[in-house]
């Protein structure tokens, strides 16, 4: 297994990593199940990179089902001139995966280099982060791309992709109006139709069992504007428009998930029909205004990054430079820009900065 403190180290970047703390070398290997942190038993999933599932911890030795995804946060990536067409992110095998928390934040990590070949093939190397906020309301899945070319590309198209646990109806969005569309609305093309000429961020997903959700996709404004692709039932995709990467550069998205487990438990939630899930979505509905701009929490771990479906994030002060041994550099396995050492190590620190081990509990993921 490679952490990602090792490929750090395999791919000659220590002397050039110039913080006082880098990769996670204390991170712990995924071993593919799921794992107890916050309000919840988190279901992550390395193939497709997703969050499958959470479980509602409501006491000390009693948890309930929530069914609020059957999978969140599915990237895919396309374009037509390096011969991705919607490619998947993912990371395979299980142990690929580092499982670690950060320590300024206390959020929990998953982080790993995806191993789908046609990345490398196309010169890229993809890296997938999936942060889980400490408060455990907050989910962001954030895909790494660095151009480890000569040459400009350019990426067609990113797609999110969310699957709720059953369908229901759209209980709200950003800006909403009842002159574009009333809620509750039929998730269905003429929502998603009107969420999209809109311009909205956000929407908020409601069933009568299940605990309510709501996902943002980025705004229609940014560098790569973002924006609603369709809603099916329970099904909700959005994509980010087309982006350049120069060479030796990074760029990155990001999609976010919200839900409020700790009123859930308050309100005394069980996956039945109880109008429990009905007070929650109205609660979670101004809560997601916390999208309508891209700074706070929204950020952690981002600074300096330029996240092309939401802004660029303002870099923390720089840090006190230290001297670190030089490391050996794999063989070339592929094309290298002149930056490509500085920008993989870049992302790496952008990744790991921060993280200690993990004191977790793990159980076998749901099925």
């Amino acid at each position: 297994m490679k952490s990602i403190a090792a490929i750090a180290t395999a791919i000659g970047v220590a002397g050039i990593m110039t913080v006082a703390v880098a990769a996670p070398a204390n991170a712990e290997p995924w071993d593919g199940s799921g794992v107890e942190f916050g309000l919840g038993y988190w279901d992550y999933e390395s193939y497709d990179v997703s969050i499958n599932d959470v479980d509602l911890i409501t006491g000390p030795d009693s948890e309930e089902y929530t069914d609020i995804w059957d999978g969140m946060g599915y990237t895919y990536i396309d374009s037509a001139s390096l011969g991705l067409d919607f490619e998947s992110v993912y990371c395979d095998p299980e142990d690929t995966v580092d499982v670690s928390t950060d320590a300024a934040t206390g959020d929990l990590l998953f982080v790993c280099a995806s191993s789908n070949e046609d990345f490398a093939d196309a010169g890229l190397v993809v890296v997938s982060e999936v942060r889980i906020y400490a408060a455990s309301d907050l989910v962001r899945v954030t895909t790494f791309l660095y151009n480890d070319t000569d040459a400009e590309v350019t990426i067609d198209e990113v797609e999110f992709y969310t699957d709720f646990g059953s369908s229901g109806q759209l209980w709200g969005y950003q800006g909403q109006d009842d002159s574009i569309l009333p809620v509750p609305a039929a998730e269905d093309t003429t929502s998603s139709d009107a969420l999209a000429a809109a311009g909205a961020r956000w929407a908020v997903h409601y069933n009568n069992y299940d605990a309510p959700g709501g996902v943002a996709w980025g705004s229609s404004d940014a560098a790569a504007p973002a924006t609603l692709n369709y809603i099916d039932g329970d099904e909700y995709d959005a994509s980010v428009s087309s982006f350049t990467i120069p060479a030796g550069d990074v760029r990155a998205v990001s999609y976010f998930a919200l839900w409020n487990p700790a009123l859930l438990i308050e309100l005394g939630y069980t996956n039945e029909e109880s109008g429990v899930q009905e007070q929650a979505a109205d609660a979670l509905v101004p809560a997601m205004a916390e999208f309508d701009t891209f700074s706070g929490r929204l950020t952690a771990g981002l600074e300096g990054v330029s996240v092309v479906n939401w802004g660029q994030v303002q870099p923390n002060p720089a840090p006190v430079p230290v001297p670190q041994p030089e490391a050996p550099k794999l063989a070339a396995t592929g094309s290298e820009g002149a930056m490509g050492i500085a920008g993989i190590a870049g992302v790496l620190v952008l990744l790991g900065a921060g993280a200690v081990a993990v004191g977790i509990r793990r159980r076998t993921a749901a099925n």
